[in-house]
């Protein structure tokens, strides 16, 4: 069964999926088997490296153009600062050197220039744009140890600027800490206006850019999960007096049916390999957790069995085990089962309310949400019930937790100004930032890999 009402929104969505048409390395990077070693993760004190972004200059040939320099420039270090790995000497004031182009490459200018000024690491970038095409090379340097990291050229539409600087700032992240960078994912969720009846999904970036709507079927639209290939996009929908799984196949521009089995098909979450899935179903007069055939729904295990309901299910990192809610010893709190079945073991143990489980990764860690003195925190807990700590302490409830691609953020929901938006913090609970500010209700964010 397909349908079209959102076909114009994923075409949009799939041509920025493919709009970086070339990307070339431009030179072999050095032999990294005795490199130095940046940054040790597991560190308790993890410092953060001195970078500079020396000021856009446009290719040799190319012609000035300010509002690429300044947006480009902007994006490289908007998503540094966010990666929290780096501090950045974004002042050019301090800066010794002058700004001119054709002085990108290595040996067109002095390392000492950014070692004076305390910078351990420097990129370099150059521009250049012919009608609606925009070229962008790129250079990562260690300026202590006087040594191009990477060097890198991409071709797009100047309109996707934004992708391809994320781009280059995921290569980055990645050669310095070893981690995948954050800065190519997407985020949907679900939106309502003031007054308005419909629910209806969304997407944007990483950053509450790149704002779209993605359905328009006036229904009530809830529980999206990106695929981790990413080019997927499951929901559930009422549009038809019954909450049906559907799935959006952007590359493909159609979306289709999954299940419609009478009574709840929601909360789905793609298994690792994106073969199968997991979710809510009905039986008799509460919810279970099923697992399904991706491509054809087929029902394949009925994973639970209790007289209680189920609710909220995530697979763990490695496809072997379930976590869920259930209400089954009064209140609702996580469960862990192995996705074969049979028994289960309690994960959270504090307060009266736990629920939204999304289990990460990385770090082998579950966020939450806990309600602790009536008001619902965003908390982590370790995948052997060990380790739980509270990472949000307002007054105003912060719920829908999901990590980000490299297990370094945490994405949430929370009431301000009377209206749910999308805030970000680090996995620690700092660095906390809003990232969407405008009058759109948003609930059940989730956060994709990179594409």
């Amino acid at each position: 069964m397909k349908t079209k009402t959102f076909i114009k929104s994923a075409k949009a969505l799939q041509s920025i999926t493919i709009a970086l048409i070339l990307t070339t390395a431009l030179f072999t990077l050095p032999n990294l088997s005795n490199a130095r070693v940046y940054l040790e993760l597991d560190s308790p004190n993890l410092r953060r490296i001195p970078l500079a972004v020396a000021p856009l200059q446009p290719l040799c040939g190319a012609s000035l153009n300010d509002d690429i320099a300044g947006l480009g420039r902007k994006i490289l270090i908007d998503d540094l600062e966010f990666s929290t790995f780096f501090e950045l000497l974004q002042d050019t004031a301090n800066y010794l050197e002058k700004p001119q182009s054709c002085n990108i490459s290595p040996g067109t200018f002095d390392y000492s220039n950014w070692s004076l000024i305390g910078a351990e690491l420097l990129i370099k970038a150059g521009y250049s744009l012919s009608g609606k095409t925009l070229v962008a090379e790129f250079r990562l340097y260690d300026t202590l140890e006087g040594k191009m990291l990477i060097g890198k050229r991409y071709r797009s539409r100047a309109q996707n600027i934004r992708l391809l600087f994320h781009k280059f700032t995921n290569l980055v992240v990645e050669e310095i800490t070893g981690l995948p960078g954050e800065f190519t994912s997407k985020i949907a969720f679900c939106g309502r206006l003031h007054g308005e009846p419909a629910q209806e999904l969304y997407s944007c970036d990483y950053d509450g850019h790149e704002l779209r709507q993605v359905t328009r079927n006036r229904s009530i639209n809830v529980s999206p999960a990106w695929s981790k290939d990413t080019n997927k996009l499951l929901y559930t929908s009422y549009r038809n007096h019954n909450p049906d799984l559907y799935m959006i196949d952007f590359m493909k521009g159609k979306e289709v049916l999954v299940t419609n089995r009478k009574g709840l098909n929601v909360a789905a979450d793609w298994s690792a390999d994106d073969r199968h899935l997991t979710l809510m179903q009905r039986y008799d007069d509460h919810s279970e957790i099923t697992i399904i055939d991706s491509t054809t729904g087929q029902s394949l295990r009925r994973l639970t069995n209790s007289q209680a309901s189920q609710a909220s299910p995530c697979w763990s990192p490695d496809n072997s085990q379930i976590a869920f809610v259930s209400d089954r010893s009064g209140t609702p709190h996580i469960y862990v089962t192995a996705v074969t079945g049979g028994p289960w073991r309690r994960l959270t143990k504090q307060d009266a309310y736990n629920a939204d489980p999304d289990w990460s990764a990385h770090n082998d860690k579950v966020v939450f949400t806990s309600r602790v003195d009536g008001i619902f925190q965003i908390c982590t807990i370790n995948a052997d019930g060990t380790g739980y700590r509270q990472l949000t302490f307002t007054r105003n409830n912060c719920e829908a937790p999901c990590w980000s691609p490299n297990g370094r953020h945490i994405l949430f929901t929370k009431k301000i100004n009377k209206i749910r938006q999308l805030m970000v913090m680090d996995e620690k609970g700092r660095n906390l930032k809003q990232i969407t500010f405008d009058k759109i209700e948003k609930k059940g964010p989730s956060w994709s890999a990179n594409r």
